[in-house]
């Protein structure tokens, strides 16, 4: 064993428990729900920026900056767009992480 508690194939050892990934799983899974039902919740309520604006009768100016990708003008492309933006961060991850294991192999 290593001094992190892990083994040689560098997973910590809680994870080596096949309960664990499967709470962890879980966790996400409710947590990605409840989000959802969060978003339903609050959609027709405003922001804090909003209802302050709102409140102070602040107009809101001209738009400064524009995205280069739309995002939410329908469904089906905001679809895509979550989907393209999942998966340039899991493809992100996971290359950061191989580039971590790289080095420790290279460090031993």
């Amino acid at each position: 064993m290593s001094e992190g508690g892990g083994n040689r194939s560098g997973r910590p050892s809680i994870l080596r428990e096949p309960r664990y990934p499967m709470a962890l799983a879980g966790l996400v899974v409710l947590f990605a729900l409840g989000l959802v039902g969060f978003y339903q919740y609050s959609a027709d309520k405003g922001d804090g920026l909003e209802v302050t604006m709102e409140e102070g009768d602040v107009e809101e100016e001209g738009q400064v900056w524009s995205a280069p990708l739309e995002y939410g003008d329908d469904y089906t492309r905001s679809l895509t767009m979550g989907l393209l933006g999942f998966t340039f961060l899991a493809v992100l991850t996971l290359a950061y992480g191989h580039l971590l294991r790289r080095r420790q192999r290279v460090d031993s």
